[in-house]
């Protein structure tokens, strides 16, 4: 069947579609990459800002902190949500790249405990923080803004570039620690060799701003801008005229985060520290783990456009329930091989479900409250899923002395899922149906 042309209107929207796709989603890269270094070098940064003779305590201190990111994330939501749904897509984005940079950067500059003593960990919190705050708005921008301009048809291929492109950001944070981990000794990874991942974000976070700058709002945004329908407190009808909705999103959201952050960020801590993998073999393992899931996401997305977001979500939640204890029986063989098929096994419903989750918590809003809706629900479920998650499995394996603890936590959060999105209905405000049938 021959391939319609397109009027010069409607190929010059795919142009910029396309064009605001990878823009926006390079942007996600960036603050993935530097949200995610903490996590691969959270066993370095135990004893530089943590020092204990009990490197249990030291790495759950490393951890808490890394869990604070999350705390402030709703807050972030609510913030860059506001600027998003009142002054443009395209202006939140500007502003959480900026700070994003700024706070990995003066993170990668800070001295340690033994320099500057306990004002080392204090400004470690500070500057985590502000990672978290901007990541809240991040991710409910770049959907909003991706999915505002994509075709009906393609909207949940274009928007699992998001975390598709996400997992290349992790993987090159992945990649770097393993690098640095090879390339030098212990001792010179402690004192500088962790700082170079931060530092990159200085160059990623200035050219992504210049690419931002010269891209334009999405038409939605513009269309509800030029009709005078912009909402004046967008939180405040997310909260009384959607809550349904928003309690929705929140669910998907926690077991996505829960998949994210065990499955592809703790499980470098977990093979150096619970698996005795090397710190060098555990972050290759990661590495390739995720540029995996980097290729098999959009592939999920295209299923999503067949067969609606919640068949997506629902087939990846059974997934976790069938896959979760084979994957980590695999690396609990403590062989490289078979903890890299592990690993790779319980990436299929970690893909199924982020393309599923992007694809899906989009259409429960209309525009005016797109932006705000998305990512204060997207960011409470973060608050559970990824900053209690990976703190609540190390200790739950200290406890216990259980190495299967993550298999168990992510077949409940499989179980959990089943059970939500299976009593949902389609949403029934937006013209996108069919995404979510």
């Amino acid at each position: 069947m021959p391939t319609p042309t397109l009027s010069a209107p409607d190929l010059e929207h795919r142009q910029k579609a396309k064009k605001a796709t990878g823009v926006a989603a390079f942007g996600t890269f960036i603050e993935y990459y530097d949200f995610s270094v903490y996590g691969y070098v959270a066993a370095t940064l135990a004893t530089v800002f943590f020092p204990s003779e009990d490197p249990l305590v030291s790495l759950l201190n490393t951890l808490l902190v890394f869990g604070s990111a999350f705390v402030v994330r709703p807050l972030g939501a609510v913030f860059f949500g506001r600027l998003g749904d009142r002054k443009g897509r395209r202006y939140s984005l500007i502003a959480s790249i900026s700070l994003m940079g700024a706070a990995a950067t003066l993170t990668g500059i800070l001295p340690g405990y033994a320099q500057i003593g306990v004002l080392a960990p204090i400004l470690l919190v500070l500057f985590r923080m502000l990672q978290g705050f901007s990541t809240g708005g991040e991710i409910g921008g770049a959907a909003a803004y991706i999915r505002e301009w994509a075709e009906p048809e393609k909207r949940s291929l274009y928007v699992s570039m998001i975390p598709s492109i996400a997992q290349l950001g992790k993987g090159l944070a992945a990649g770097l620690a393993a690098l640095a981990a090879t390339a030098m000794p212990a001792a010179a990874m402690a004192d500088w060799g962790w700082r170079i991942p931060f530092l990159l974000a200085l160059p990623l976070g200035i050219l992504c701003l210049i690419l931002r700058l010269k891209v334009e709002d999405s038409p939605e945004f513009t269309a509800i801008k030029d009709e005078d329908t912009i909402t004046e407190k967008p939180f405040r009808e997310v909260i009384s005229k959607y809550p349904k909705a928003l309690a929705k999103v929140t669910t998907i959201s926690l077991v996505q985060n829960l998949g994210t952050y065990i499955g592809t960020v703790f499980v470098a801590v977990y093979f150096s520290e619970v698996l005795g993998f090397k710190k060098s073999e555990a972050s290759t393992i990661v590495l390739l783990a995720v540029i995996f899931a980097a290729v098999l996401i959009p592939f999920a997305g295209q299923l999503g456009d067949r067969i609606g977001g919640r068949k997506v979500l629902l087939w990846s939640y059974l997934a976790y329930v069938v896959i979760s204890i084979p994957s980590f029986a695999l690396m609990n063989q403590h062989s490289f091989v078979l903890a890299l098929l592990g690993l790779g096994l319980g990436i299929i419903p970690y893909a199924l479900c982020q393309a599923g989750t992007y694809g899906s918590m989009l259409e429960f809003y209309p525009t005016q409250i797109r932006h705000t809706g998305v990512a204060f629900g997207h960011s409470v479920g973060a608050v559970i899923g990824g900053g209690a998650g990976p703190y609540f499995a190390t200790w739950l394996i200290d406890q216990t002395g259980n190495t299967f603890v993550p298999a168990f936590v992510l077949l409940a959060a499989g179980l959990v899922g089943l059970l939500v999105v299976g009593l949902l209905v389609k949403p029934h405000h937006t013209p996108s149906e069919h995404l979510y049938r």
